[in-house]
């Protein structure tokens, strides 16, 4: 069985003042938190937005203490700003790490007595009898956070920092806002990487044990507007329209994952980049082809899902005819400046690099995206694939 689990709202294309003063106020809301970072806090857009909804007569607190990789205790320190502020709604403006920040506090602010490294998709809260309403605001186009089920939060683990993925149905967003002018002036690495995020969560989707024909479909049409949209955007930072669908396409990437679950690639992402303290997106993005090929190589449903969404790529985009998916992966990344190599990605040296590689071998395995791999792999083949990506 699958249990669907979406954002009840997705607004798209409306301006994030407006589209605040509508959500906030189908709902009631006048004590409202707004969590974010320091850079968008400092954006004219962000200070438009909460100046708007505040000449509504709704009361604004702003926490913008949320930094890039966050630790669990950022749940704590959300929750404490939310209650004193008598939050009726918090609503997350910024990235991954910031939504993932605002999920944790949303969770802190309703059940103080929940443990977060415990959250399980099934396990029960009651966050949604709270009646605290949680919105995205996604600033970058490819974490899919907006829309899912997880949380990524980092912990220090034996003198070093570990990347620990965690979720609950219960945490998925009651709205996703989906500005794209808001992501103009996004850095082209930063824009890169985010897509390529998004493309890692839609191979990874179609390829997973739990893929079903709703999240293959979006995840399909989401894989398919990064491999069109990604190159325009590189070289016209400022084509509204491409930017406009990239948007939504990291969207649909998370809502077909979060019904899904995702696989090696994110299993062995998430302890590499805390190792290299290179950035999620970039990291995956460079795995995703490696782990494209181990998968096809051992499992006749992977190798079906990659070549039938190879061959809808070719026939809607007209690329030429490849032998796997993987290279018109890199091929894309050729295009877009997108690393395929450790040594591309983060410049450290081979030997250093193998002394780190046994040890997020170590870690992918107690990452819970692994069990929704299609090959179940030894311990051997993961360190094989991570030396051989270097």
């Amino acid at each position: 069985m699958v249990d669907f689990v979406f954002p009840r709202r997705i607004v798209y294309n409306e301006s994030l003042p407006r589209a605040l003063e509508t959500l906030l106020g189908d709902k009631g809301v006048k004590h409202v938190l707004v969590v974010t970072d320091g850079k968008v806090a400092a954006m004219s857009w962000f200070k438009e937005a909460v100046e708007h909804v505040a000449s509504l007569g709704v009361e604004v607190c702003i926490f913008d203490g949320v930094t890039p990789e966050p630790e669990f205790d950022v749940g704590d320190a959300i929750a404490s700003e939310a209650r004193r502020c008598r939050a009726e709604a918090i609503v997350a403006v910024g990235g991954g790490s910031v939504i993932d920040a605002a999920k944790a506090g949303f969770v802190k602010f309703v059940r103080p007595d929940a443990d977060l490294e415990g959250l399980a998709p099934f396990n029960y809260l009651g966050l949604e009898d709270s009646g605290i309403v949680l919105v995205a605001v996604p600033t970058t186009s490819g974490t899919g956070s907006d829309a899912s089920y997880g949380i990524v939060l980092t912990k220090r683990v034996n003198g070093g920092r570990e990347k620990i993925a965690v979720g609950s149905y219960e945490v998925v967003p009651y709205a996703s806002i989906l500005d794209p002018s808001i992501t103009l002036g996004m850095p082209e690495r930063l824009t890169v990487g985010t897509a390529v995020d998004a493309l890692a969560h839609s191979v990874e989707a179609i390829a997973s044990t739990n893929a079903n024909p709703l999240s293959d479909a979006l995840a399909a049409k989401a894989a398919e507007i990064v491999f069109r949209r990604l190159p325009e955007v590189v070289n016209d930072p400022g084509n509204y329209d491409a930017r406009a669908e990239m948007h939504i396409a990291a969207t649909m990437a998370g809502m077909a994952f979060t019904n899904s679950g995702l696989g090696l690639a994110h299993a062995i992402a998430h302890p590499l980049g805390a190792r290299l303290g290179t950035h999620h997106g970039a990291t995956v993005g460079m795995v995703l082809p490696h782990v494209v090929r181990f998968n096809e190589s051992r499992s006749d449903y992977a190798r079906r899902k990659y070549w039938e969404l190879k061959l809808l790529l070719e026939s809607l985009l007209g690329l030429e005819e490849r032998g796997s998916l993987a290279d018109h992966i890199e091929e894309l990344y050729a295009r877009v400046g997108q690393p395929t190599r450790v040594r591309e990605l983060a410049g450290i040296e081979r030997e250093r690099y193998l002394t780190l590689a046994d040890e997020v071998a170590e870690a992918a395995f107690r990452d819970p995206e692994l069990a929704f791999n299609p090959v179940m792999p030894t311990m051997e083949d993961v360190k094989t694939l991570l030396y051989n990506m270097y």
